[in-house]
């Protein structure tokens, strides 16, 4: 087909996200048996909830987080596959109800880019939208990943607990999600987020608790971010010591403790994902808050992995806050060896039933568990994955209806 016509489908699938029409399936459908790859599905359907996102509405922009995942799970899913995840997403992208109008532009500030960080900072925690779009806006460089903007979007989400953990997990999934799109249209698809950042439920308590145990007494956070001992059979029985705490400082004491003996944030952060998937294991029915829970310690792992300030330690803490609970009782075993060979397998399983029937948690849980498992080796992952997915509200007609698509 040619280039323009091609360009007219993916322009129609924006439109029709934009407008919450349910068009938008079939339109991309048409574009991807138009030789359109997945990926600029994702584009044109990002673009279009990006710019009818409710700037003022304070409502998360989920069907940005779940596009992510959608495009994540295309990288371990057979080619054949991989279109199904991202129709599942724009689906759901297109049920969510929007604004009638395209938001204006926004207004661009340039600078020097650590000023215009700090400056960033103290707009989000006044509140001023405006201001905290155009400062952040104007450290967003198209066409290549500038990482202290993704340092400064994370370091003022994780001050902030409002519902749950939501912000800094929605600002890692739109970091990625432009990434996955080469940063093309960059400041488009981050927008919402930083929307959702200012204007979104307000909670610091956590943060401010944080604040009050480390200020006890002087903690050097450079040197204990900074490299640190894989976690031996010890360690691994004081990380119950983590999540398990009593209360909120106790928690934090815990994996400062762990810190000051010696052992890698990272690891420890690691150790928190398997925690929280202990615990999604063992869950009752279909639990979104233990989902929830988990999918805040994969974001986290991630922010602890992506930047290098000092300031990063602080979302080693609010994930273990944010995972504390009940220590849980776990049954069962995982070859690990076939669960790699089966990675894609998994990931078409969790694409299956409609995200409308299940709030998308089944596409994020699908991408945030197989990554997690591929960094940690860890079987509750994969099991709770399973567990999820089979507890999950039935919905495979749309899946089915496409099954032409996916060839023999």
């Amino acid at each position: 087909m040619a280039v323009a016509a091609l360009s007219s489908l993916l322009t129609e699938v924006e439109t029709a996200v934009g407008a919450s029409r349910p068009e938008a399936v079939e339109a991309a459908i048409k574009a991807f048996r138009a030789k359109a790859p997945p990926l600029e599905l994702v584009r044109a359907a990002a673009r279009g909830v990006a710019l009818h996102y409710d700037r003022a509405s304070g409502v998360a922009p989920r069907s940005l987080a779940i596009l992510s995942a959608a495009t994540n799970l295309t990288s371990v899913m057979e080619p054949r596959d991989q279109v199904l995840p991202v129709l599942q997403a724009i689906a759901y992208a297109a049920s969510e109800k929007k604004p009638a109008p395209i938001a204006k532009p926004p207004l661009i500030v340039s600078g020097e880019v650590t000023h215009l960080g700090r400056s960033f900072l103290f707009a989000v925690r006044a509140g001023d939208v405006a201001e905290a779009e155009s400062i952040f806006l104007g450290m967003v460089d198209e066409g290549w990943e500038r990482k202290m903007a993704g340092d400064m979007l994370f370091r003022a989400a994780l001050e902030d607990m409002g519902e749950g953990g939501r912000k800094l997990f929605l600002s890692v999934k739109s970091w990625q999600l432009a990434r996955s799109l080469g940063f093309k249209g960059a400041r488009t698809i981050l927008r919402p987020a930083v929307d959702y950042l200012v204007k979104g439920p307000r909670d610091r308590t956590a943060y401010e608790t944080i604040l009050a145990v480390l200020g006890k007494e002087w903690v050097d956070l450079e040197a204990l971010a900074s490299g640190g001992w894989p976690l031996d059979e010890p360690g691994r029985k004081r990380m119950h010591l983590i999540a398990s705490a009593p209360s909120d400082a106790a928690c934090i004491d815990a994996t400062l403790a762990l810190l000051r003996d010696g052992y890698a944030a990272s690891v420890l952060a690691e150790g928190l994902v398997v925690a929280a998937a202990r615990r999604l294991l063992t869950a009752k029915g279909y639990d979104t808050e233990a989902a929830r829970r988990f999918l805040f310690a994969h974001a986290s792992r991630f922010v602890l992995n992506f930047s290098r300030t000092s300031e990063r330690l602080y979302v080693l803490f609010q994930s273990a806050l944010r995972v504390r609970s009940p220590e849980p009782k776990v049954y069962g075993e995982v070859d690990e060896e076939t669960v790699v060979s089966k990675l894609d397998v998994i990931a078409n399983l969790g694409s299956r039933d409609s995200p409308m029937a299940n709030e998308g948690f089944n596409l994020l849980l699908a991408d945030a568990c197989i990554t997690e498992f591929v960094a940690t080796k860890a079987a509750p992952i994969v099991l709770a994955l399973a567990r999820m997915t089979k507890a999950s509200p039935k919905d495979q007609r749309a899946y089915k209806s496409w099954a032409p698509l996916f060839g023999p």
